[in-house]
């Protein structure tokens, strides 16, 4: 619920032209629980079917201290890599921690001034064309 109601709060704020504030703590746990359960939400977003491909992967790497996640496409499907050793991905997108909530939840497009993204640029438009929710 708490996730549901910032990007209700987030809504109203964008269509009032407001920048959306969200305290980077907060973000960074809207962003591990999206991207841990986005796998999971084909019943209610079907296109997150589309997310799969041959071992391509997309990292999201915060601007505002250190924190980041390796997305890992694979021909059934895709999830969060956790290993150590992933240090390169085929596409990153850089931001803060808020910028980066507001991507991934599909409130701020990835060509965005706020975000910096390198690499796989047909992999990005994929990601995004198939994750909102």
């Amino acid at each position: 619920m708490l996730f549901e109601t910032l990007l209700h709060r987030a809504d109203a704020e964008l269509a009032l032209g407001c920048r959306p504030a969200v305290d980077r703590p907060l973000a960074v746990d809207g962003i591990d629980e999206l991207l841990v359960n986005l796998p999971f939400a084909t019943s209610f977003a079907p296109k997150v079917a589309n997310l799969r491909g041959p071992h391509k992967t997309i990292r999201f790497r915060t601007t505002d201290r250190d924190a980041a996640w390796l997305v890992r496409l694979r021909p059934d499907g895709f999830g969060l890599d956790t290993s150590p050793a992933a240090d390169t991905a085929d596409a990153t997108v850089r931001g803060t921690a808020a910028d980066l909530l507001l991507l991934v939840y599909g409130r701020l497009p990835y060509e965005a001034e706020a975000l910096a993204h390198e690499g796989d640029e047909h992999l990005l438009g994929h990601w995004f064309a198939n994750s909102a929710i």
